[in-house]
């Protein structure tokens, strides 16, 4: 939408478009209403680290986002101000989802607290991979490390590549969410001169990779906490 900004402003004061979308896109568990996709766009764009050549594009759609969260403030005191709430989404926001830790980790909690994996660094990794939202909660409120490989087919602390044969909830993070905007092509989305038709996977490609670029900043200012 933020692409369009001023054309969807209009669209919706003509009244005509279906109303109910105002309250609920309709493709989640719990009712997700339009405005908190702009909360979506907003997690991404207000992001650092933007190549020189995409960000006139990126500074375009931030300008833009801020015209509708603007608008669904003062027009339809939507409560944009309050952080975008994913535990409501955890299901749609996880990457590994219907997934168990055995799965995953190739082997269990106890399999890897037998090997000398720390229980909270693995139930952390796990939360992570999942999106447990109270889990999630759980381990920030505990500092635990999010940065540690994780995986039964190797002792803590063997030297391996980790980056093809473990888990690790930091990096994760950080591939779960920009790897996947591009491959689910979103970038489309803030590029296109064009009205580009929004699919239903598109909205629940949007929600994971906000919420893992929401989770990667906790994570970085967990990291930063840990180390001083």
């Amino acid at each position: 939408m933020q692409n369009k900004a001023e054309q969807v402003i209009d669209l919706i004061e003509s009244g005509n478009f279906d109303k109910s979308l105002l309250e609920d896109v309709g493709c989640c568990e719990h009712p997700l209403p339009l405005y908190k996709l702009s909360l979506c766009n907003m997690i991404l764009l207000d992001t650092d680290g933007w190549r020189s050549e995409i960000l006139p594009i990126v500074e375009q759609n931030r300008q833009n986002c801020r015209l509708l969260l603007d608008y669904w403030r003062t027009r339809w005191n939507y409560p944009v101000d309050v952080p975008m709430d994913f535990e409501s989404y955890q299901y749609e926001c996880a990457h590994c989802k219907d997934r168990d830790m055995e799965d995953l980790l190739d082997g269990d909690l106890d399999t890897l607290k037998a090997m000398g994996y720390d229980e909270d660094e693995v139930e952390f990794c796990y939360a992570v991979l999942t999106y447990k939202a109270d889990l999630i909660q759980k381990h920030l409120g505990l500092r635990t490390n999010p940065d540690v490989y994780i995986s039964a087919l190797h002792a803590p602390g063997e030297k391996v590549s980790w980056e093809e044969e473990g888990y690790n909830a930091l990096d994760d993070c950080y591939s779960f969410c920009w790897d996947d905007f591009y491959c689910y092509d979103l970038w489309r989305h803030w590029s296109s001169s064009h009205v580009e038709q929004v699919r239903v996977g598109d909205v629940l490609d949007l929600l994971q990779v906000a919420a893992y670029c929401d989770l990667e900043g906790k994570l970085e200012k967990l990291e930063i906490e840990r180390s001083r």
